[in-house]
């Protein structure tokens, strides 16, 4: 199959992939940091060489591997991010022709022959082609950040948050902002540093601080949500 989207350098990017049949490999800590590592290394154009030390040499440390990874160009940078049971949410800027398509296939291939080769398991992993919308305006970027960010809310306290105003925040946010596999907590912890993310300050710039992007979170409406039903690709 074809891809319809075609990328271009320097445009903003929804990314969503999902495991085939729903299967929630990524319940499971040790999947979900194949996937993280995946997303680190996979970031260059010396990914090759970087994943390739990591196969040769199972107990070297990832920073050795980085180093490698750090050798080359960046194919994207990783705006947002977030980690699902059964799927992934990523907001990407192609940095070089071709970035998104390689740093996604790199990544793909990298957890699908971990989790397979765990489990004993055969065939396709992720469905067969990941889905991308093109990022067109800056509301449609904003608010693609904060429904990346709030989708953890499905399992900490249901997915009625999609639905209306988010109930009992304090409740809630220390679990949403705790959740492990998130690209949050670079935008609400003073000095917090996630090495996936580069190019956060498209975003960052728009709230006078971090409590303000928080604010933007709490702020979650029923009619913010009709109003950008559109950017949802899941």
């Amino acid at each position: 199959m074809l891809r319809k989207e075609k990328f271009t350098t320097n445009e903003y990017y929804h990314i969503y992939n999902r495991t085939l049949s729903n299967s929630p490999f990524f319940r499971e800590k040790s999947n979900c940091e194949r996937l993280i590592k995946a997303l680190l290394l996979a970031n260059s154009t010396q990914a090759s060489q970087a994943l390739q030390f990591l196969r040769d040499n199972k107990n070297a440390p990832i920073e050795n591997a980085l180093e490698i990874a750090k050798n080359g160009k960046k194919l994207v940078d990783v705006v947002c991010y977030v980690i699902m049971p059964d799927h992934y949410h990523l907001l990407l800027k192609e940095r070089l022709e071709g970035g998104i398509t390689s740093f996604i296939h790199r990544c793909n291939i990298s957890v699908a022959k971990y989790i397979n080769t765990k489990i004993n398991r055969h065939g396709p992993f992720f469905e067969s082609l990941f889905k991308s919308k093109h990022i067109t305006t800056n509301e449609y970027l904003l608010h693609l950040s904060l429904y990346i960010h709030l989708n953890p809310l499905d399992f900490i306290s249901g997915k009625q948050w999609r639905r209306h105003k988010i109930q009992n925040w304090n409740k809630i946010r220390n679990r949403l902002i705790a959740y492990p596999y998130s690209s949050l907590k670079n935008f609400l912890e003073k000095n917090y540093n996630d090495k996936i993310l580069s190019g956060t300050e498209i975003i960052k710039k728009q709230f006078k601080n971090k409590m303000g992007y928080e604010s933007f979170l709490h702020e979650w409406s029923e009619e913010t949500f009709d109003a950008i039903n559109e950017i949802i690709i899941d």
